[in-house]
């Protein structure tokens, strides 16, 4: 009987030992892994994390995050000349935008009164000689009376310290009469074409107005001047500043 005993105790020791050697293996398999195996866990948020095995050599675990390529800068302007229309003066700048740029900024070559002036920009209501019959000749509706133009009175104002770029393409209007059609009648009107100005050194006048609202003080038409030589050879930037009048 007591070698019966002995037996089956030396028969669940063996057994046990098995157990615990079985269980190390299967431990070792899953937590620390053969050099060269991709594993994965899980994080506390339930995704999966890999820890940079041989399969993940594009995306190790630490590394920083990929650089993003920002935009790039915005491109400066190609124009030839841009104008810059900058208010320096203590009080905002109104510049008249009821016929665009072409009464706002002037250029002449010469000395007044026997100064010769040039289009820079297009006259408002106007259109290419290469357009169609039907669109050479717009018609552009305005009111009459003066309350209903000062209603419709387009002014940019320019805070103070606040500027207006003006890009202009180097080239100048010059009109001619021509003939359209507008609600299938023949009209006459004129018509723009553009060229390279004469090669001299030009005087670029800009005008604004300073409102005011003070009964001491009336508003005022003020004028700045610069120059520039034409034709450029490199992009050029006319600063005209408009200090206190």
């Amino acid at each position: 009987m007591k070698t019966l005993a002995l037996a089956k105790v030396l028969a669940a020791g063996f057994l046990l030992a098995a157990q615990v050697s079985c269980g190390g293996t299967q431990s070792t398999r899953e937590g620390g892994g053969t050099p060269g195996q991709s594993h994965s866990t899980s994080s506390a948020s339930g995704d999966e994390v890999t820890d940079g095995g041989d399969d993940d050599i594009d995306a190790p675990l630490g590394s920083p995050p990929p650089v993003v390529a920002t935009d790039p800068p915005a491109a400066a302007s190609d124009s030839p000349v841009t104008f810059v229309l900058k208010n320096s003066g203590n009080e905002s700048l109104f510049l008249n935008m009821d016929k665009g740029w072409s009464a706002v900024i002037y250029a002449y070559s010469g000395t007044p009164p026997n100064a010769k002036s040039i289009l820079m920009f297009q006259t408002h209501c106007t259109a290419s000689c290469d357009s169609a019959p039907e669109d050479v000749c717009p018609l552009c509706e305005a009111p009459e009376r003066l309350a209903e133009i000062r209603a419709a009175e387009n002014h940019d104002e320019v805070a103070v310290g606040d500027q207006r770029a003006v890009p202009w393409d180097g080239l100048a209007f010059s009109y001619k009469k021509t003939r359209g059609t507008r609600n299938n009648k023949h009209v006459r009107c004129s018509c723009s074409t553009t060229a390279e100005p004469a090669p001299e050194t030009y005087t670029i006048k800009a005008c604004g107005l300073r409102k005011t609202q003070s009964a001491k003080s009336r508003s005022k038409y003020q004028c700045v001047e610069s120059t520039i030589s034409l034709p450029v050879t490199e992009p050029v930037t006319v600063e005209l500043d408009f200090g206190n009048p």
